[in-house]
């Protein structure tokens, strides 16, 4: 995954499928900012992807993988046109395949026919309080929770990824999305450190934690499992296909560099979420 403590022989491996293209949210932690050669790239409607038989052959199938995310750099996968052919294509090359989806929910209710293709989700809510989601998502309104977990035939696992940052944490809001993801019955929820911010550190570092994840500490908030996650150090590796057709075991934001995609840059470049032209305008959906 290019962790900074990468190389130590972790036997955790999955593969990450990066979508490419416009978004319908504008999150100022948005990691793409920090790969923003692949800005240029939009993969939403294209079939093959790039690269996806190298991902699946030469990457994928020599480490194990048998878990398989589609996420994006600057995009979200639920937007992809091309779900059917690329799940189905994935299932046939990969036996005992797990799919994965990690998205912003906001077009499940809409398309229950793709949120139903995945078998285990994480839908990133940073807050739902319509405020603060706002200020940290960029647009929109947290989506409908209860809602999307009663959808029919959808995955069988769903975990709540909230990035933390100043708005969420400061004010505690965090520990009100917690008690959200517990009375929704959710089993999983993730607290993520973004990239290139400060480092905001772990809400619930006063409280023992139940067990380790992949190195991370992991707490009980009523019946729910917390982790607090970072990605820096977390303890699992990762094969990625990016929209350009590259596949790569390394994660260019972890190692604070991409020799391929670009310098990372300062935050400070970014006051106010993503600044490129395909986050100022209007996305189709």
């Amino acid at each position: 995954m290019g962790c900074l403590n990468r190389d130590v022989g972790f036997g955790h491996w999955f593969g990450n499928i990066h979508l490419s293209g416009p978004c319908n949210r504008a999150c100022y932690f948005c990691i793409g900012q920090h790969m923003m050669g692949l800005d240029s790239f939009n993969t939403l409607d294209s079939w093959p992807l790039p690269g996806i038989e190298d991902f699946v052959g030469g990457g994928g199938r020599d480490r194990g993988v048998t878990e398989v995310n589609v996420t994006g750099t600057n995009t979200d996968p639920l937007l992809y046109r091309h779900t059917g052919q690329l799940s189905g294509f994935l299932r046939e090359a990969i036996p005992g395949l797990t799919l994965g989806l990690r998205t912003n929910g906001v077009l499940a209710l809409r398309r229950p026919d793709v949120w139903s293709a995945y078998g285990k989700a994480s839908i990133t809510v940073c807050s739902f309080d319509p405020v603060i989601y706002r200020t940290m998502m960029g647009r929109g309104a947290p989506p409908n929770l209860r809602r999307i977990l009663e959808l029919p035939n959808g995955p069988q696992a769903v975990k709540l990824n909230v990035v933390l940052g100043p708005e969420n944490t400061a004010t505690e809001d965090v520990f009100r999305t917690l008690n959200v993801a517990d009375s929704c019955g959710i089993a999983r929820v993730n607290l993520r450190e973004p990239y290139g911010q400060p480092h905001v550190g772990d809400p619930l570092q006063s409280y023992t934690p139940v067990k380790m994840t992949h190195g991370m500490p992991t707490y009980l908030w009523g019946d729910t499992e917390v982790t607090y996650w970072d990605v820096h150090y977390v303890e699992v590796e990762s094969i990625n296909l990016y929209a350009s057709g590259n596949v790569s075991t390394t994660y260019p934001i972890t190692l604070g560099y991409s020799p391929d995609l670009g310098e990372v840059q300062e935050q400070k470049e970014f006051p106010g979420g993503r600044i490129r032209n395909q986050w100022q305008g209007t996305c189709r959906d």
